[in-house]
């Protein structure tokens, strides 16, 4: 960037629609400003996909958006006769052709997971290859993607256009290098089904790719009945929404871990985002405080080409998950991180913006759900804050003393010059099933037609706001006695709220 080095920050692309001519303008343009305003900087388009339209390009022109492009093979064995390396050459003649003068057009990808395929997934084995063919597969591979592929970049693509990467990832998740170099698929959580917390130790140098499901909006849901929804767990239509064998299962196991499951679906619906959305925050705040190793953190995916149960975190209808609302946050050019290492919280101060920002102080103040201080604000030396910076450890056992840590939280928060805040978050010493939450008194007030105040006399955790419009923020933590200022899209007479104190009682 500028001659800088950049962090990437972004999200996976897979097609729009499951019939592509749906696809419109307007919905490429709503989907990629949605990347922007949450701040992102770069998209992957899935090699298992399209070739997207170039109404997607343009918006991603349009809104500096940087495109990493693979080539549109995955997950399979291809061939290296003649014939097919013509085909493959004339294919990536016409995508760069068409594609190259695009400003936003960052790098070529040969493939997705085929790399891995031929190292990891055991197909040769399955469909009893025998020592011969085996070798062949290799061969055929490294024909296609590190001859072929490349050549035809250096022969049609223009000096500015030519980086080239064969596979995504580079090596697969099972193997320690994945962590150590090239780009990394890591789905240890999900299919691994390793809990969140192993994100803080699998930190590779690029994540290209990895995930958690959550539900779509209840208005997604009601979408998949043809007549009246039938809104519970158990019915036919909303299960057969989600395609993975045992997605329904690894979803509750998963909310088991973390939150007191919901018998209501609606609640359902609301803490299935939650657990989707904490997972996913945990891995970007991994990648994030790692940098400079890490320059990178891509998360599957952004969207969805029909409703349904997945890793998206804007649903088919284009409504933003509780997951795009906490990327929003998490990408933030400038936040203040918390890591928790056997009773030691350690703080990361994380800039992305191309200027220093000088005399930064961390600011650490602990207080109950009443909003009774416990601990009155410390404040730590003060640094520039420049890339990542690491301000000095706390124990829990300082901040907190003998207080009881299911019902305090830590208000932490970078202040720069003149008193500005440059950057805040609250850490919970519990996880979420365990915190000893009041009833909270939400209050909304409605300023204007399309601006609501909305306050509570108590810590009001993870606020849901529902209804026909779009919320410029949503599934956030409310602090006693405090408000904050929420646009609507369009104006709205009812608003339904609802928070995770609604989900336990």
């Amino acid at each position: 960037m500028n001659g800088k080095p950049m962090y990437a920050k972004g999200t996976n692309w897979i097609p729009g629609d499951s019939f592509s001519p749906r696809m419109t303008k307007e919905k490429y343009q709503k989907l990629i400003k949605d990347c922007k305003e949450a701040n992102m900087n770069m998209i992957r388009v899935w090699g298992g996909g399209i070739y997207e339209d170039d109404e997607f390009y343009k918006a991603c022109d349009e809104n500096g958006i940087l495109v990493w492009q693979d080539f549109m093979f995955a997950g399979s064995f291809y061939p290296s006769d003649e014939n097919f390396q013509k085909n493959v050459e004339l294919e990536v003649k016409d995508q760069i052709e068409r594609l190259q003068n695009h400003p936003s057009l960052a790098l070529w990808c040969g493939n997705n997971e085929i790399d891995e395929a031929i190292v990891n997934w055991g197909y040769q084995k399955q469909f009893k290859y025998s020592k011969e063919d085996s070798l062949q597969v290799w061969k055929d591979y490294k024909k296609i993607f590190h001859e072929i592929i490349p050549n035809a970049i250096q022969k049609y693509a223009s000096r500015d256009k030519q980086i080239y990467w064969p596979s995504s990832p580079s090596i697969g998740w099972g193997h320690k290098e994945s962590l150590t170099e090239g780009d990394s698929h890591y789905w240890g959580v999900w299919w691994g089904e390793r809990p969140f917390e192993i994100y803080n130790a699998k930190v590779p140098r690029f994540a290209s790719e990895y995930g958690f499901q959550g539900m779509p909006t209840l208005e997604t849901t009601k979408s998949m009945f043809s007549g009246n929804p039938v809104l519970d767990l158990n019915n036919g239509t909303i299960k057969a929404h989600e395609k993975h064998s045992r997605g329904w299962e690894i979803i509750e196991n998963y909310m088991k871990l973390d939150y007191i499951v919901p018998t209501d679906f609606v609640k359902y619906n609301y803490v299935s985002q939650l657990l989707q959305s904490r997972g996913m925050q945990i891995a970007i705040e991994a990648h994030r405080r790692a940098k400079p190793y890490n320059m990178g953190t891509l998360y599957w995916q952004l969207n969805d080409c029909w409703p349904v149960v997945s890793w998206s975190s804007i649903d088919y209808l284009g409504n933003w998950k509780a997951l795009h609302y906490q990327v929003k946050r998490s990408f933030e050019n400038q936040v203040v991180l918390v890591e928790e290492k056997e009773g030691i919280l350690n703080f990361y101060g994380i800039n992305d913006g191309s200027d220093t920002i000088e005399d930064v102080n961390l600011e650490l103040e602990v207080n109950n759900f009443k909003g009774e201080n416990i601990l009155a604000a410390v404040s730590t030396p003060k640094q520039n804050l420049e890339g990542a910076v690491k301000f000095d450890s706390s124990s829990i056992h300082e901040l907190v003393g003998e207080a009881d840590k299911n019902e305090l939280f830590l208000n932490v928060i970078l202040r720069g010059k003149d008193e500005k805040i440059i950057a805040e978050t609250n850490y919970f010493f519990a996880k979420p099933k365990d915190l000893k939450l009041s009833k909270p008194n939400i209050q909304i007030k409605k300023i204007s037609a399309t601006e609501i105040e909305i306050s509570t006399d108590v810590l009001a955790k993870d606020v849901y706001l529902s209804g026909d419009t779009h919320f410029s923020d949503n599934f956030f933590d409310l602090l006693p006695g405090t408000s904050r200022i929420i646009k609507l899209s369009k104006p709205l007479e009812k608003i339904e709220v609802m928070s995770l104190w609604d989900t336990i009682n």
